[in-house]
């Protein structure tokens, strides 16, 4: 007597669909969390921003030694000067940050409504930087020529030291 089979293959073709399937879109969820983390990382540690960080906190004066909450380093500074005179990029801003605790929420608020791409900047800072342990901040923006994208940098200068990178 012969078996009929044909029921049992189509129920073992259906499962291993499902199984095949469930792991297929668990490895997309994982890599697109992984493409959007990479997206991030390389927007909000961008190495031109760092190098002008450096160079910004390099040419700063003693005007800012008293600033206890945010205050934009306009053009008087020589290498924002430098950057605008030359072209380097589309634009440039920096924000020297001082060491009140406030400091960044103040900036964050102040940006609301105008500066989305700071805000969102502020805010992802905001829950990597130990409030109140550094001497002060140097958050610089710049908008390259050849793309339509914000980056960004944040100098932590320590009291008492020269500088460390993104918290």
């Amino acid at each position: 007597m012969k078996i009929n089979r044909k029921g049992f293959m189509l129920a073992e073709v259906v499962i291993v669909a499902a199984v095949v399937s469930t792991v297929l879109i668990s490895l997309y969820i994982a890599l697109n969390r992984i493409a959007s983390a990479y997206d991030t990382r390389n927007k909000y540690y961008d190495i031109d921003a760092m190098y002008a960080a450096m160079l910004i906190n390099d040419s700063l004066d003693d005007s800012y030694a008293d600033v206890d909450y945010y205050e934009e380093i306009d053009n008087s500074n020589k290498f924002i000067q430098f950057c605008e005179d030359n072209e380097l990029f589309t634009s440039i801003k920096a924000y020297y940050v001082g060491n009140d605790v406030d400091a960044l929420t103040e900036l964050e608020a102040e940006m609301s409504g105008v500066d989305q791409y700071l805000v969102d900047y502020v805010e992802y800072l905001q829950n990597r930087i130990e409030r109140g342990a550094y001497g002060h901040l140097i958050i610089v923006e710049i908008k390259k020529s050849n793309v339509n994208d914000v980056y960004y940098y944040t100098l932590v200068v320590e009291r008492g030291s020269m500088y460390k990178g993104n918290g």
